[in-house]
């Protein structure tokens, strides 16, 4: 499964943008959300596209994310798996680390926002900022490796060292999840490049 994100009639690659950890009352003086396909900013190769994603939530956490189903396994039958994250960002570690993380998942049930108690919350366990939940593959800092904020640094996280083993769901699907996990309190704009995952029936 790889993911580009180039411009055409499936630019998104069946990704889709979700938000949570907001509260049902949050209204625009408190909360921005976009989430389009976008030519990747300076820094980066300004001729080709990603994943931009724009969220503001000045009363507290927020989870941005993308979510994606991959069909086409067989039922209850278990593969090992790597999976690739590009991310393009352009934070300081002096802006970020503590506040701003990485996280990403793949679960045999679909990565949701519900509305709990007056929260819109994430249906699945990605933990807090600082730590990553049971349900987190992949976690990392978006610190940005130049420090001259107007140019964007592209950041790769994988497991390519320790697969994993899945195990599809009784509709032989696989749900993944990428997002960045803030609390931030002010706008973050960041930008998923490519997303790879790599199956091998066990």
């Amino acid at each position: 499964v790889d993911s580009n994100f180039q411009t055409g009639d499936a630019g998104e690659n069946g990704w889709i943008p979700g938000y949570a950890g907001y509260a049902s009352t949050a209204d625009s003086s408190q909360l921005d959300t976009v989430a389009a396909t976008a030519l990747l900013p300076r820094g980066l190769d300004t001729t080709q596209y990603g994943f931009r994603i724009l969220s503001r939530y000045s009363k507290g956490n927020m989870f941005s994310y993308l979510k994606k189903r991959v069909t086409g396994f067989k039922p209850g039958k278990s593969y090992r798996m790597t999976l690739q994250v590009d991310l393009a960002s352009n934070y300081s570690a002096s802006a970020v680390v503590g506040k701003v993380a990485f996280k990403a998942g793949v679960s045999r049930d679909e990565p949701l926002t519900k509305l709990v108690s007056g929260t819109y919350s994430f249906n699945l366990d990605k933990g807090t900022v600082a730590q990553p939940g049971k349900d987190v593959l992949l976690s990392g800092s978006i610190a940005s490796t130049n420090p001259n904020a107007l140019y964007y640094t592209l950041l790769s996280y994988s497991n390519d060292s320790q697969p994993i083993t899945v195990t599809a769901n009784s509709n032989g699907e696989l749900w993944f999840y990428a997002g960045i996990d803030s609390d931030y309190k002010d706008t973050t704009i960041f930008y998923f490049d490519r997303i790879i995952a790599r199956f091998k029936e066990l």
